[in-house]
């Protein structure tokens, strides 16, 4: 009988815009968030979403076998067809539930297998599809992953 090593990694946001310009349906949030896993192989099982700024609606959330050049922050998703190749999977978080200071998507049941590219880096990138206003800190998007580890 083998058993099921679950683990689970959160990642913070980086580089999202916190002046005063707004996001549009298909704007890149943020620049690309790396997952250091616990093993080179295994199947992400579930995804959360946190907005503590309360502002997000549906996001799209790409992932990679290593780390890829995205379109910058606020401006309109692209990536090219060379780094499109390295894609493992496609996690789409629907309009979260507000809970009065911040707002959270949540989806368990998935099984997208990733083998790691280096070591055990795996990255994601963020396309928002609905348009909000900027963000007060760039830690204020946060992606939470529970995957199960081969060893």
């Amino acid at each position: 009988m083998t058993s099921l090593n679950i683990a689970t990694i959160t990642q913070p946001s980086a580089g999202l815009t916190t002046a005063t310009t707004a996001y549009t349906d298909g704007d890149t949030l943020g620049t690309i968030l790396s997952f250091t896993m616990a093993s080179a192989t295994g199947i992400i099982l579930a995804a959360t979403l946190v907005d503590k700024a309360n502002i997000v609606g549906a996001v799209d959330a790409f992932i990679y076998d290593r780390s890829v050049t995205l379109a910058a922050d606020n401006a309109a998703d692209a990536i090219s067809d060379a780094d499109s190749l390295f894609k493992l999977g496609l996690i789409s978080f629907p309009q979260p539930t507000t809970q009065t200071n911040n707002r959270t998507a949540h989806l368990d049941s998935l099984a997208i297998p990733y083998v790691a590219n280096a070591s055990s880096l795996i990255c994601v990138g963020l396309v928002t599809r609905s348009a909000h206003t900027f963000f007060g800190a760039v830690g204020d998007l946060q992606l939470r992953l529970t995957y199960s580890k081969d060893v």
